[in-house]
């Protein structure tokens, strides 16, 4: 049996993104009423577990309806949504871009997470460089950056 260029463009796109992301690929592209969407993270391992579709052409566009993105919140079975969406430039698979759609505030979220960790590095960081002298100093810096999180 011969592969469509479909579904190469459809196999190659989802087996980047559960690369590109971490995530297991489902079964039959999420074909499975168990495990639908196309790849998943773990949301038992992981505050940010998102579920994702992917959708790729060679056409000039890609429509999203907010029944496609109402169908993937529904699949996505506690994980977080995202929609995959790659343009090829040619049949042969050159890629020309790789893009994700998801919820605002699971992106806000993110870079809220993103921010906490940028100003904890340091702090980690000369953990690991100091004497244990100055435990007591870095533990203070690091209750300041986590009461920051919670105002």
């Amino acid at each position: 049996m011969s592969r469509t260029l479909n579904q190469g463009m459809g196999d190659h796109h989802e087996n980047h993104l559960a690369e590109t992301l971490g995530m297991r690929q489902t079964r039959g592209s999420g074909n499975q009423w168990r495990d639908q969407m196309d790849a998943k993270h773990d949301r038992t391992s992981t505050q940010y577990a998102f579920a994702v579709d992917g959708k790729s052409t060679l056409a000039k566009s890609i429509s999203i309806s907010r029944d496609m993105w109402a169908k993937a919140v529904e699949q996505a079975g506690g994980e977080r949504p995202m929609l995959g969406l790659r343009f090829y430039d040619t049949a042969a698979l050159k890629v020309h871009a790789d893009l994700v759609a998801c919820d605002l505030l699971d992106f806000a979220e993110l870079l809220q997470a993103a921010s906490l960790w940028e100003q904890a590095k340091p702090i980690l960081e000369s953990l690991v460089d100091s004497k244990a002298r100055c435990v007591p100093v870095i533990v203070d810096r690091a209750r300041h950056v986590l009461e920051a999180e919670d105002a």
